[in-house]
């Protein structure tokens, strides 16, 4: 069995913005997402920084663009999760024509249809007119773009407040323009990618040659000590972020003399590499101290086994992660 003593941090100990209040935020956002009406306003998804270029520019080739990097990638993916988690209906998808956006909107949403304004620096009226389109009624607008473009139509948005990864959700005014309804951080795409969703009655109208995912009921993970530690471990692997993990390991699992701490870690960064995010999909078996749940991954179905340690309360004495016929990938 391929095993995962890897790491956690709560969605609720991930850093936040400094935002409005009068926003909203996270499962409350998603609960408005699903009715439809908004345009979400991504910025692209984290980048290699050494790459410069200047803003509207479009370099034909793509070695001369500043292309998403592994955190990117990742975090693309991410938002995937929580727009299908959420069923989050989705009509038109737009982008700027840079890798960088292309490829983040197909990670997370769908393959998106190119939009020159999205990239015009500086604004144009013509940008303005497409950012403030009413959508599709029962459909939100994802329109991926860069940070400049956000700044200028979004009220409330200063510079350096949507960064890489992020958005602005909006909803079209009487006069024309928008308004700002909620921001979406990279720690709230972590967050809700980890949380099982309150609210689910919207569906999620995936782009052509998707299909669009079943309605499900949220699978309810016991609330025994193995449970617990279950649904901690699923939270700070979705998360992605080693330093996530490594809290997780050094505050929830019992020690091993025979692996440290930073081989733990490697552990975890490959099978997140390999497998994804995780998503419960059922509960096979559940003890006290011992739970094993059916979880899909980017590989398919496993099923993750959680044992608590009868010796140390509010620790892990295991959890693996094997195929369902046994085995692993």
């Amino acid at each position: 069995m391929l095993h995962l003593l890897s790491t956690f941090g709560l969605a609720a100990g991930l850093a936040t913005a400094d935002i409005d209040s009068t926003e909203l935020r996270r499962e409350a956002l998603m609960s408005a997402l699903q009715r439809g009406g908004y345009t979400i306003l991504l910025r692209h998804a984290r980048t290699d920084r050494t790459v410069q270029e200047n803003p509207g520019y479009i370099p034909a080739k793509r070695t001369d663009q500043r292309n998403l990097n592994d955190d990117g990638v990742r975090d693309a993916r991410l938002m995937g999760v929580v727009f299908k988690k959420f069923r989050i209906p989705v009509g038109e998808i737009l982008s700027s024509p840079m890798f960088r956006t292309r490829e983040t909107a197909e990670y997370a949403v769908g393959a998106p249809t190119d939009a020159m304004p999205l990239r015009s620096f500086p604004p144009t009226p013509e940008q303005a007119a497409l950012v403030a389109i009413a959508p599709t009624a029962g459909t939100n607008r994802v329109l991926v773009t860069h940070h400049f473009v956000i700044e200028k139509h979004v009220p409330g948005i200063k510079p350096g407040d949507v960064g890489e990864s992020e958005a602005a959700v909006v909803r079209p005014t009487s006069e024309g323009k928008v308004e700002l309804v909620g921001r979406i951080t990279l720690a709230d795409w972590q967050a809700l990618a980890a949380e099982a969703p309150k609210t689910a009655e919207a569906t999620h109208a995936m782009p052509a040659g998707h299909g669009a995912p079943k309605p499900s009921t949220p699978v309810v993970v016991p609330d025994t000590p193995a449970g617990r530690l279950a649904k901690a471990y699923v939270r700070a692997f979705n998360t992605g972020d080693v330093g996530q993990m490594r809290t997780f390991i050094e505050t929830f699992l019992v020690a091993n003399a025979n692996r440290s701490t930073d081989e733990r870690v490697q552990t975890f960064t490959k099978t997140f590499t390999d497998f994804g995010p995780l998503s419960v999909t059922e509960i096979h078996a559940s003890e006290g101290n011992e739970v094993t749940l059916g979880v899909a991954t980017k590989q398919g179905p496993f099923r993750l086994t959680v044992k608590a340690s009868p010796d140390q309360a509010g620790r892990a004495a295991s959890i693996t992660l094997a195929g369902t016929q046994g085995g692993h990938s």
